[in-house]
């Protein structure tokens, strides 16, 4: 075998290190690359913010926190163009969301009220003025989502009246405090969030406006109404520019290029344009696309208006009068007495009573069915006449009854089963309560939509139920 010439084998060595440069010098994909290439990595992503928008953090920690990082994976991996581990990981992140968001709804259902609550408190501004005791209280929220994450369903209602009680004694404490110092704590906070430094500009809009408001409160005191005007002005600045710094902080943590904050608000203009299924022009100056937003939903109020204009002429828009708006404060106060009157009449053994907008939905679990049985016990006629009396409460409303099983046994056997016990149910309102038969509905859901964790005795006992739902809308 001949021998490889000094100079060919240099030619050769040379060859091969700049292959080798090429490769480890290949960048990267941006993030408008990889949701441009990756169509389960952009799925996922939107599916993951629809939910953060939904709270999921707070409603279904622990698969939301396995979501995001199914996310995080398979955008690593879409970065360095590994289609094959990007995929499966953003396919293992959808199937998360499946359980993410039903554990959502399942939250949601058991923690309304308290979710209520929550609403009211931070309207009033307790982030602001109770911020820490707020926080406290979100987590001990999160906790109680994760016991139902965990199937602990019991232990999570236990939970439940504390937390209810502490987002009204929030609510009322941020309530007293008043705009003024409202605007003085919302800017304090802001300094605290190192706004100062991240948000300059807002920042001293909002002291500006908080400036005028003390100027006429030391100027006449009784000028309350116009105080209030520049402190609502600063608390709003204050909270941007503390809005404003978390962003900053946020694009600090990942390390963001300024391409990628370009990316990143391109992507928010993306979501907002979902719905509008317009061409934005990423391709063009950057003003260009907010004028395109703005063209769309100019054009969506000018529509609009035409339809409303249409709607008054032909005389089917009708003005609310003051008379029909203290009526229906009214019916709402009635019908929330009706509903604590109800919610009162049963034990926590016998059933759990939600109120659904106008509607009341009893949810019995204190049936004492003989096993594989659908007909009603002589020990069951108690629960039986308060759930007519329930009814006689709401006058003319239509009654739906439906039966529900655990997972124990045959699919098919608890389907029919649950059937039969709605039936039977039905039946004895009818014969026994006097109501309409018209006016009265049931069927079986088997075993298909438990409220709690069929791995337990107690879980299981709370899925073998009897819904009987009063619609009065």
């Amino acid at each position: 075998m001949k021998k490889i010439s000094t100079g060919l084998m240099g030619l050769i060595m040379a060859l091969v290190v700049t292959v080798m440069t090429g490769c480890a010098a290949q960048a990267k994909l941006t993030q408008d690359q990889i949701m441009n290439q990756y169509p389960q990595v952009q799925r996922l992503m939107t599916a993951l913010n629809e939910a953060r928008s939904k709270n999921a953090e707070l409603l279904a920690p622990q698969s939301y926190s396995k979501a995001s990082s199914s996310l995080a994976s398979a955008m690593s991996a879409a970065e360095s163009n590994n289609q094959k581990d990007a995929t499966k990981a953003a396919n293992e992140g959808l199937d998360v969301v499946k359980k993410l968001n039903l554990d959502m709804e399942k939250s949601r259902y058991i923690l309304s009220d308290v979710l209520q609550a929550r609403d009211r408190a931070y309207a009033a501004g307790a982030m602001t003025l109770q911020k820490e005791a707020i926080t406290d209280l979100d987590n001990d929220l999160k906790r109680t989502a994760t016991l139902m994450e965990k199937g602990n369903i019991e232990k999570a209602k236990e939970l439940r009246p504390q937390l209810l009680a502490g987002y009204k004694k929030l609510e009322l404490a941020s309530l007293k405090q008043g705009t003024v110092e409202l605007a003085k704590s919302a800017i304090a906070n802001a300094k605290k969030m190192g706004a100062k430094k991240l948000a300059p500009k807002t920042l001293e809009r909002a002291e500006e406006q908080m400036a005028l408001a003390m100027t006429v409160l030391d100027a006449d005191r009784s000028q309350t109404e116009k105080a209030e005007v520049h402190a609502k002005r600063a608390r709003w600045y204050a909270e941007k520019s503390a809005s404003i710094s978390e962003s900053v902080k946020d694009f600090e943590r990942r390390d963001y290029t300024m391409e990628d904050i370009v990316l990143w608000h391109q992507q928010q203009l993306a979501v907002v344009n979902e719905d509008l299924g317009i061409q934005l022009p990423f391709n063009e100056p950057s003003d260009n696309a907010a004028l395109s937003l703005k063209a769309a939903v100019s054009k969506l109020m000018s529509e609009s208006a035409q339809l409303k204009a249409s709607k008054e002429k032909a005389g089917k828009q009708l003005a609310i009068t003051e008379k029909e708006r203290q009526a229906a404060l009214q019916k709402n106060r009635e019908d929330k007495q009706k509903f604590d009157k109800v919610q009162a009449m049963f034990t926590a053994n016998e059933a759990n009573v939600f109120r659904r907008g106008q509607n009341v939905l009893i949810s019995a679990q204190g049936f004492a069915f003989p096993s594989g049985q659908s007909e009603i016990q002589t020990v069951n006629f108690p629960l039986m006449n308060k759930i007519i009396q329930a009814i006689k409460i709401f006058p003319g409303a239509h009654i739906e009854v439906t039966g529900h099983t655990d997972s124990m046994g045959n699919d098919n056997a608890n389907q029919a089963l649950s059937n039969a016990r709605a039936e039977k149910v039905a039946k004895f309102l009818v014969e026994v309560g006097e109501f309409s038969p018209d006016l009265i509905t049931s069927r079986g859901f088997g075993e298909s939509r438990p409220v709690a964790s069929n791995e337990t005795a107690a879980g299981r006992a709370e899925n073998r139920r009897v819904e009987i739902n009063i619609i009065n809308q």
